[in-house]
């Protein structure tokens, strides 16, 4: 996929995320959770290749990718991402604070990736 697939995607996936969590967040946490990994990692993918003319299409590398860029916060919040997705996924457990924090966390990559 491409820089500008991957932004597309992106945008779409964001627009899911704010239907579950208009509609009603707290029945939706892990699904927020797992849709904002995914947003992330496509706005990583089209802000890596915006600055670095490169991208890797599968999450595993992009924290080595991010580092080798330069960008370890950005690498950060994305394995901090990671780990609250494990956590919704199988341990279940889910609030409104959860949300906020995914929620600020792809806001932030979202900021990155359109920085030059």
């Amino acid at each position: 996929m491409n820089a500008e697939g991957h932004l597309k995607k992106a945008q779409e996936i964001y627009g899911d995320i704010v239907i579950l969590k208009e509609h009603d967040g707290e029945a939706h946490v892990s699904s927020i959770v797992e849709l904002a990994y995914g947003c992330a990692f496509h706005y990583l993918a089209y802000g890596c290749d915006r600055r670095a003319g490169t991208h890797v299409d599968i999450h595993a590398g992009l924290p080595r990718l991010l580092g080798n860029m330069g960008d370890d916060a950005i690498a950060d919040l994305f394995r901090e991402l990671d780990v609250i997705r494990h956590g919704r996924w199988y341990g279940g457990k889910g609030n409104g604070t959860t949300i906020a924090r995914v929620l600020e966390i792809v806001d932030m990559i979202i900021q990155w990736s359109q920085r030059r």
